[in-house]
């Protein structure tokens, strides 16, 4: 269904337009304790972030930093748009942070609110002393999470997300009985001030304060358009990775209200197919570890079933059909599609690169899966590959207002860092010029660490980063995350991070694979000691390796028994690996 476009200005233009065109429409669904479901429209949600927004105002957080952290829910977004809306700067944290991490950061931003989930409650209780900025806690809880007040607003230092809106509620009350027009037309919305500080993953030695303003977030809320256009008001979001990841943000939160669609939030990790079977998405925005997860769950299903080779076939006869026209893909593959709800007909991964095989295989059974690529620094979208076209190596064409060109170190070379400029790219890094002029070319566009390739026809194909490249013995560029997409098809690997070594009598640099084996697989298959994992695992590397160049053989392989350490988008932090 193609939708009709407004150019967003501001984010206030994105709420208001949805609640003139989908008022009586479903914005949320979610589950508000384990046997209750809520569904919230766009007209509710709409007043409810305008009495936020006089909330907010009146406790003074104009031009003032306000943290939000805890697991995706309405009262996370809210805050997220009544600071914005309010002249405020959102601060988002992940919550899966180290408590030092979390106090760390409040004090990197000089915040003065604190909005957080129930579970983070003790940690601030003990740690007040610690944040000497903060004036006021707000506690949310979505067990409790009302459309209506009911908690007197008492002026105190820690106070209840429903009080707050007992006292926007009564602002908004004065407010709608002295304007006839009912319009926010007092509150100025500044589009090129930073109002969005977002903390890079890192220690927090090394972790970056990116700023974003309205203009940022509305460049890529308005390139998205063009992409999910065929979406409407009759598809479901399946919203999963936490919102303070601007991928999950921009596509799975504020995406769909140009749209109309409907955003059902996750219960957690934990509960992934079962909010996938209870909310019956149409599409979901995933990082490739989720994908290959699922990926890895259909095959072992399949194998477990002994379906491996019906499988096969029908992958056959469905591909044979559709070179005439023919699709029968979603009643060919009907047990699979209802394990994904029976609705699923897209998949954007972004975050990394993920194997063609993954692509291919969805494709096959029906559910277009897309790549996108993009950085928080650039808000974060820079490319994806529309819902209409199939490409299973590049993240895709640069979004419409987005330019890149590939800057290379040597002629010869066939890569170079991808090199941005567009209205998505940062103000900067926070109290940071000397970072922020590293990352700036002479001409103002935007470096982003990436080393990849454009082809004729436009598509951005990522080699890898710049920070995580091995430089062989022979002066060659490795980049592991190439290597690791191999590995990652072994079915006896649940992780793995590939690394640079150094051989101890040579000095050379050596590539090493650190895996987490995948226990249940390897259990299966007969394999229950250490040694006889390592030595399955190894000759599978070994056999990956006459597919790669010689100065990519992986010559090391070493196991761990736990699984890496991760954002809570799921990302492996490398820099912890040793």
């Amino acid at each position: 269904m193609s939708q009709e476009k407004f150019e967003l200005k501001n984010l206030y233009e994105l709420v208001d337009g949805a609640n003139n065109k989908f008022a009586n429409k479903t914005v949320y669904k979610f589950n508000r304790t384990k046997d209750e479901e809520v569904s919230i429209t766009y007209g509710e949600y709409y007043h409810y972030v305008r009495k936020l927004t006089l909330a907010m105002n009146e406790i003074g957080i104009k031009d003032q930093k306000v943290v939000v952290m805890g697991e995706t829910s309405v009262q996370w977004m809210a805050t997220y748009m009544a600071t914005v809306f309010a002249g405020g700067v959102i601060v988002p944290l992940d919550p899966g942070l180290l408590h030092e991490e979390i106090i760390n950061f409040i004090n990197l931003s000089e915040a003065k609110v604190v909005v957080y989930s129930n579970t983070f409650e003790s940690l601030f209780k003990e740690q007040e002393a610690a944040l000497p900025t903060v004036e006021k806690f707000v506690m949310t809880n979505k067990a409790l999470f009302t459309l209506e007040p009911d908690e007197e607003y008492v002026d105190e230092k820690y106070i209840s997300y429903r009080s707050l809106l007992t006292m926007g509620e009564k602002l908004y009350k004065e407010y709608n009985e002295s304007n006839d027009d009912n319009k926010f037309d007092f509150f100025d919305q500044d589009t090129e001030k930073m109002q969005i500080l977002l903390f890079t993953s890192g220690t927090t030695g090394t972790s970056k304060g990116v700023m974003l303003n309205q203009r940022n977030i509305c460049a890529v809320e308005n390139d998205i358009f063009p992409v999910f256009s065929i979406l409407g008001p009759d598809d479901v979001v399946l919203s999963v990775l936490p919102p303070h990841h601007t991928y999950e943000l921009a596509t799975a939160m504020l995406a769909p209200f140009m749209l109309g669609a409907t955003i059902s939030i996750s219960d957690g990790l934990k509960y992934v197919v079962k909010n996938i079977k209870q909310f019956q998405p149409t599409i979901m925005t995933l990082v490739p570890l989720f994908a290959s997860t699922f990926y890895k769950t259909i095959q072992k299903n399949v194998e477990k079933q002994g379906k491996t080779k019906k499988l096969k076939k029908g992958m056959k006869i469905s591909k044979f059909l559709r070179f005439f026209g023919i699709d029968v893909r979603r009643k060919l593959f009907k047990d699979i599609h209802e394990v994904f709800g029976g609705r699923l007909k897209y998949l954007v991964v972004g975050g990394a690169a993920l194997n063609p095989e993954i692509i291919e295989f969805f494709d096959a059974i029906g559910i277009q899966m897309s790549q996108g690529y993009g950085i928080t620094e650039c808000a974060p979208l820079i490319s994806v590959v529309p819902l209409d076209k199939f490409n299973t190596h590049s993240c895709g064409k640069p979004m419409e207002g987005v330019k890149v060109r590939i800057e290379k170190e040597r002629e010869e070379d066939n890569y170079g860092e991808i090199v941005v400029t567009g209205k998505n790219v940062m103000l900067g890094y926070y109290n940071r010029p000397d970072l922020t002029a590293e990352v700036m070319t002479d001409d103002g566009w935007f470096r982003t660490g990436d080393y990849g390739y454009v082809d004729k026809k436009g598509y951005i194909y990522i080699t890898g980063r710049k920070k995580n490249i091995i430089i062989a013995s022979n002066g060659k560029n490795v980049f592991p995350e190439e290597i690791e997409e191999y590995i990652e098809t072994i079915p006896y690997v649940s992780e793995v991070v590939v690394v640079g070594r150094e051989n101890e009598k040579t000095g050379d640099t050596v590539i090493a694979a650190v895996v987490v084996p995948n226990y249940d697989e390897c259990d299966a298959h007969g394999l229950h000691e250490d040694e006889t994992i390592y030595e399955a695992i190894n000759h599978a590397v070994h056999d990956l390796n006459q597919k790669l160049e010689s100065f990519k053989h992986v010559s090391v392989v070493e196991l761990r028994k736990e699984p890496f350490e991760k954002t809570a988008s799921r990302k492996i932090k490398r820099f912890l690996v040793k």
